[in-house]
């Protein structure tokens, strides 16, 4: 009676680690200090510009910076159908995960990106605005940062502090 009732849980744990690992893909949390720009190989260290693409066989690819993120896709790294979908956190805190259809983009010379693309991804709303208006610069769709990064020269270092 023991085995069985011990096989049954064996076998339930079983079906549920496989149910979650056949989910749907989603973006997992990054590793500051240890992993690396999937575009310019710069290490992870602001979480205030990290980002990730997760691909729809549920890699996940880490970005240090929207701008490294956005050059990456306009260069064609990866093709589009293999794109599951795209993150990015939040500049402010506590720096959540947003997908980038529902974030803004302040695009600002007041701000230093680590790849210096000076892109940042808010939540919108009015911190958002308040941002923008103490910073400067123009709060962008994601469609217009792809438009902006494909027509810029390409960069070859880093922003400053």
């Amino acid at each position: 009676m023991a085995k069985a009732t011990r096989r049954r849980g064996l076998i339930g744990f079983g079906v549920g680690f496989l149910a979650a690992a056949c989910g749907s893909p989603g973006p997992r949390q990054l590793v500051l200090g240890t992993e690396t720009c999937s575009q310019c190989h710069m290490t992870l260290a602001d979480p205030r510009f990290a980002a990730e693409l997760v691909l729809r066989t549920g890699k996940a690819l880490p970005f240090d910076d929207p701008g490294c993120l956005a050059t990456f896709l306009t260069e064609g790294s990866v093709p589009r159908e293999r794109v599951h979908s795209l993150w990015v956190n939040d500049f402010l805190p506590p720096h959540d995960l947003l997908d980038v259809g529902e974030a803004v983009f302040l695009v600002s010379d007041g701000i230093r990106t680590p790849m210096d693309h000076r892109i940042a991804a808010l939540r919108p709303g009015p911190s958002a605005d308040s941002l923008r208006a103490s910073l400067g610069g123009e709060l962008r769709s994601w469609d217009e940062v792809l438009a902006l990064v494909r027509g810029r020269p390409a960069r070859s270092g880093g922003g400053s502090p």
